[in-house]
């Protein structure tokens, strides 16, 4: 990871330790953690707090390294469910994601620390990487998946992986435990 990066992200954990916000790195800089490296110009996190907390962190960002990326950023808290901030100094942009589903709020829990220049940064697990990567279904996302496969440390726990993703997949009329399923090893034991 870069040093830009590394700052953004540092300030970032800086920032929402001080303010009491459980949080998680998630997407390409968590893939790069738990897989196989890859290129990210931002940093994404999901934080577990309900709308009021982050729109208190929107007023407070004066005091931080961060600013909105744009004006009326409440607005898309509200209806959006994400803030989008950029690091004054880097230019970095962060994307911090309001957890509201119970799926985004486990996740955080379940993040385990990476060290970051000393600083221990909670990263989101493989399995809700790879629930969180099938449910985007991009392009990019398969890659990671992939990736995440191919380099795992641990046993990947593909009966939690598949079940989270057959809920989340029925809630939203959409079959995203399939991409999990085809990304399996062939030598994998039956579930």
């Amino acid at each position: 990871m870069d040093a830009v990066l590394q700052q953004t992200l540092v300030d970032a954990v800086s920032m929402l330790q001080s303010r009491a916000i459980p949080f998680a790195v998630i997407g390409g800089l968590a893939v790069s953690f738990r897989g196989q490296p890859r290129m990210t110009v931002d940093v994404d996190l999901v934080i577990k707090a309900e709308i009021d907390a982050a729109l208190r962190l929107v007023e407070t960002l004066e005091t931080t390294p961060f600013e909105p990326l744009f004006a009326g950023v409440e607005d898309v808290v509200t209806s959006a469910f994400i803030l989008p901030l950029r690091h004054r100094m880097t230019g970095v942009r962060l994307d911090v994601a309001i957890g509201m589903s119970g799926f985004e709020q486990d996740a955080v829990q379940r993040a385990t620390p990476v060290d970051v220049r000393g600083v221990a940064v909670p990263v989101a697990t493989v399995e809700d990487l790879l629930v969180m990567k099938a449910l985007a279904g991009r392009p990019q996302d398969d890659q990671d998946i992939q990736g995440l496969v191919a380099a795992a440390k641990a046993p990947i726990d593909w009966a939690r992986c598949l079940a989270v993703a057959e809920a989340l997949g029925s809630a939203i009329d959409l079959d995203i435990a399939a991409r999990l399923r085809s990304a399996r090893p062939p030598g994998d034991p039956p579930l």
